[in-house]
């Protein structure tokens, strides 16, 4: 089957999950095509973008001459090539009349011809709402064929209601053919903007299990107890109450690292030096998936306090949990959006309000004491990601959607 994958930056170390879907289908034989709107920025990538060659399966609609007269100069010499390859999709991508702005500026024309590469592709798979209106919109002028299917996480939802794109997002739940919200808590969402329901089939994100190895984990319970967050330095993450609450720690000797990066670095940076937390607390930057693995090895919690921020954006379900539960890592959240259909309360892992430095602080201080507790919930968590959460099965699940849709009325 050929696939062609519409995400936006790429690649990406915060969407592991995206990246796991893709290398999955390409080891089940399909063929991979992704097509993004722009390189992501990250300093490093995660080492299945290199051993799956995943660069030479993507091209970027920002690669276009950025000045009009740039575009139209490069447009003199391809628009008679291209114009019989593709006549009514490249006549179309021009229709000033019909598109605007988009077509005067001749932006759509060079989308277009990206976008014909795809176009015998079986599927079109795009990861969030405006991927989907985008896809929409080159089946609709012909450049694409394939079935279209569309991935909502929590935040791209919220994005979406943001964004007033109301109008072209109930015109995508007319004509698109599946919808994959990633959670429950994305569904019900779904429901209510309007999709219809019997379009909709929840397919959870997911992580390799075979990569975390639970028996080389350091064991609970040490004197200087260890603590962990892998998260964008970003409001929606809540790290400053995790420093406040570690504030409230200091009779306790532990040790705080933050993997990760993110515009709000400086000032976090700036609110450890506030608390005195400087010889405690140690930031590493972003990193790569085999460095996340061996810090994993060496945390006794995994702390995650994310919060809903002032505009109303929530947390989805974080694969950086489901990586530590895989790993045998007790962690430590917030009932914020859909964690809770990952995490427990006691049961797969620990829970606290959002926005509660002190409930944070007394929930370690809690756990520090009690190491049989929480080795109980360590291996209730391992189960649960091996059942419900596994990359492999799921992929397999996703591979007999797509097959379904794609000869769907054949």
């Amino acid at each position: 089957m050929r696939i062609c994958f519409i995400v936006g930056k790429f690649p990406a170390l915060s969407e592991t999950f995206i990246l796991n879907q893709m290398t999955g289908l390409m080891d089940a034989g399909c063929d991979i095509r992704i097509l993004a709107s722009e390189r992501a920025k990250d300093a490093v990538v995660h080492e299945d973008v290199v051993r799956h060659g995943l660069l030479y399966h993507t091209r970027y609609l920002s690669s276009i001459p950025p000045t009009w007269i740039g575009r139209f100069l490069k447009g003199l010499l391809l628009f008679p090539v291209k114009l019989v390859q593709a006549p009514r999709q490249i006549l179309c991508s021009i229709n000033f009349f019909h598109f605007g702005r988009e077509a005067l500026s001749l932006e759509l024309f060079y989308k277009t011809q990206v976008f014909l590469e795809a176009r015998e592709d079986d599927m079109v798979v795009c990861h969030g709402g405006a991927q989907g209106i985008l896809g929409l919109q080159m089946k609709e002028m012909g450049v694409l064929t394939g079935k279209l299917v569309t991935v909502f996480h929590v935040e791209d939802l919220a994005d979406m209601v943001k964004a007033m794109m109301s109008e072209k997002l109930q015109y995508l739940f007319a004509r698109g053919d599946l919808f994959l919200p990633v959670s429950l808590y994305a569904k019900d969402k779904l429901i209510e903007l309007g999709c219809p329901e019997r379009k909709i089939v929840i397919h959870r994100m997911g992580v390799d299990v075979r990569q975390f190895d639970v028996t080389a984990r350091r064991r609970f319970g040490a004197s200087t107890l260890k603590i962990l967050s892998v998260a964008r330095l970003i409001e929606k993450k809540g790290i400053a109450y995790a420093l406040e609450a570690l504030a409230l720690l200091q009779d306790i000797p532990f040790e705080y690292v933050i993997i990760g990066d993110g515009p709000l670095r400086s000032e976090l940076e700036a609110k450890v030096h506030d608390l005195g937390l400087v010889r405690q607390v140690r930031f590493m930057g972003a990193q790569d998936s085999g460095t996340i693995r061996r810090c994993l090895k060496d945390a006794d919690i995994f702390l995650a306090p994310s919060v809903t921020t002032g505009s109303g954006e929530k947390e989805g379900v974080p694969v950086v949990l489901m990586e530590a539960m895989a790993s045998g890592v007790p962690v430590l959240t917030t009932a914020s959006g859909a964690i809770r259909e990952l995490v427990q309360d006691g049961r797969t892992g620990f829970l606290v309000f959002e926005k509660d430095p002190a409930a944070l602080a007394a929930k370690l201080r809690v756990l520090r004491q009690a190491p049989e507790h929480v080795e109980s919930a360590v291996r209730a968590a391992r189960d649960l990601i091996e059942d419900q959460f596994n990359i492999a099965q799921l992929n397999q699940e996703l591979l007999k959607l797509l097959t379904d849709t794609a000869y769907e009325h054949l």
